[in-house]
């Protein structure tokens, strides 16, 4: 994958990234941990798809490990303000600092209720809906930096339970290329 699609990845991805973080780490719903299986749907402008299968494990604070399993394989390890990516089909490592201006206390004070389930955020000037259905978060939607609809469904959403610290470290095989931005 070459820097120019990397960064597509980033400004496609890293609002979804700073949303979970809003949602997990401060939403009126407390959650403290959460795991899901998810699917990513991608539909840009012309209705062309693309749908991604993965799992996510996120933890406080700011701890998220985003495994994509299809229909290509990348992790994805947010700890606090680093982003590493590992992509084996390329054996590449990308790592990378977060935006140093988003104040998540900020994202967090600007999220809504709509209804019993339904909450919104405006960060940026992007807007984020986020569900819960029985207070289990099931999925977040929102336009992406290139006007594609971005839906995430969490299918099999367990919150607040523990998970290992270790989960969140990245190990990068020797033999992978790393990249360093930023």
């Amino acid at each position: 994958m070459s820097k120019s699609t990397n960064q597509g990845f980033y400004v496609r991805f890293l609002p979804l990234f700073f949303l979970l973080t809003l949602t997990l780490f401060a939403s009126p719903k407390e959650l403290n941990s959460f795991n899901s299986k998810f699917i990513q749907t991608i539909v840009d402008e012309n209705g062309k798809k693309i749908i991604y299968h993965g799992e996510l494990w996120a933890d406080k604070p700011q701890n998220a490990l985003w495994v994509y399993q299809k229909p290509i394989q990348k992790s994805v390890y947010i700890n606090g303000q680093k982003i590493t990516v590992i992509e084996p089909q390329i054996e590449q490592v990308t790592i990378r600092s977060l935006d140093d201006e988003i104040d998540f206390l900020q994202i967090i004070q600007k999220a809504k209720k709509i209804d019993e389930n339904r909450y919104t955020a405006t960060v940026k000037g992007q807007t984020y809906s986020v569900l819960f259905k029985n207070n289990l978060l099931t999925s977040i939607s929102y336009k992406d930096g290139y006007d594609n609809s971005v839906t995430i469904v969490f299918t099999t959403p367990v919150q607040n339970k523990a998970i290992e610290s270790t989960r969140f470290k990245p190990v990068i095989p020797e033999n992978f290329d790393i990249i360093k931005d930023r």
